[in-house]
């Protein structure tokens, strides 16, 4: 695979009493034609990642390549990179078109070159209706629709969108995930995404780079960082999940802090190393009587197409297993209802950082 950017040791940090390292030593490679998301909650770097490959700011050490050369020191308007911000910033006095064709005239595009242009953008966003309105008279589903168009009117070798489905309501921002997706498949640019949203990132993303306090955590593909996370920042971030301090016994067998012995993957681990396990709470079973880890439903919350069920079990801590909802609408149990918890040993994953 060709690599469209690459970061080798990449560092930001910003003067200060005491400076403040927003970028530590970062190494990664985003391939050509690939939809990657940085992936992490507010402060962990993934801004300020991305205004480094943008321009927006200097490293302060480390290597940045797009496409095997040195831009790290590359003023913005001389990268082939374009970013999408999560304000669209259109020109209120200027149609829909002309806000489209700006880009164009600004890189010497003739009027008649830069409106054929603009005109194919938005198309390729289905915006072609309303290239006469002004941005006021759009929605805000389709003022990101323009900005998007604007953006990829200069065809860039890669587009940086930051959050840019925040300000946007439920249905839409699902809606857009979907476009989003499918214009990066039809214009075979790279896109890079930063989110603090698990399920835009699940969603949309070729791969996913997760990211703490500066640092990139774990990168994969969706499954593989929802399935088998690297550390326990990943597992709680990346989605809901239920977790235990255990010791292992050997073998599949680990001791839980509260006495009772689960059964999990085989691990490294030496006997009587102490190790965490967590599984996901819609691979667990909640069941009447069986074989389990014994307890009583706490509390119940209501999903929609799932329940969440709290369980508090009888040797002591507690776990939460989502069950799809019967086509009745009937619940599994109800609040202070005994219960058997399933886990199967093929959802348990060994932690041990």
């Amino acid at each position: 695979m060709t690599s469209a950017i690459g970061l080798t040791g990449l560092q930001k940090t910003y003067p200060g009493s005491p400076p403040v390292r927003a970028l530590r030593n970062a190494d990664l490679t985003i391939n050509d034609n690939e939809f990657f998301t940085l992936l992490g909650p507010s402060g962990c770097g993934k801004t300020t990642l991305l205004r480094l490959m943008a321009g927006f700011e200097v490293p302060t050490a480390g290597e940045l390549r797009l496409f095997g050369d040195d831009i790290a020191h590359l003023p913005p308007e001389k990268r082939p990179i374009n970013t999408v911000f999560q304000h669209y910033s259109l020109f209120p006095h200027m149609s829909v078109l002309d806000n489209v064709a700006f880009g164009l005239k600004r890189l010497r595009k003739s009027d008649v070159e830069a409106k054929r242009v603009a005109q194919e953008m938005l198309d390729l966003v289905h915006l072609s209706a309303f290239s006469a309105r002004k941005p006021d008279q759009l929605s805000g589903g389709q003022q990101q629709r323009v900005a998007l168009a604007r953006a990829l009117a200069p065809h860039p070798r890669v587009l940086l969108l930051d959050e840019p489905l925040s300000a946007l309501d439920l249905k839409l921002r699902q809606s857009m995930r979907a476009e989003l997706k499918r214009l990066q498949k039809e214009t075979g640019i790279t896109f890079v995404f930063v989110t603090h949203d698990q399920e835009e990132a699940l969603a949309m993303s070729d791969r996913i780079a997760v990211m703490s306090q500066g640092e990139i955590q774990q990168v994969g593909d969706p499954a593989t960082i929802y399935e088998f996370p690297r550390n326990r920042f990943v597992a709680e971030f990346i989605g809901d999940a239920d977790f235990f301090d255990a010791e292992a016994l050997g073998g599949t067998g680990y001791k839980l802090a509260n006495g009772e012995t689960l059964i999990g993957p085989e691990t490294e681990a030496g006997i009587g190393s102490k190790v965490t396990l967590f599984f996901r709470p819609e691979k667990a079973t909640l069941k009447r009587k069986g074989k389990g880890l014994s307890g009583q439903v706490a509390d119940i919350l209501y999903l929609g197409n799932s329940t969440d069920y709290v369980v508090e079990l009888a040797q002591g801590g507690s776990l939460t297993v989502r069950s799809e909802n019967h086509k009745d609408g009937t619940a599994i149990a109800d609040v202070g209802s005994d219960v058997v918890v399933d886990i199967d040993p093929a959802a348990v994953r060994v932690l041990t950082t």
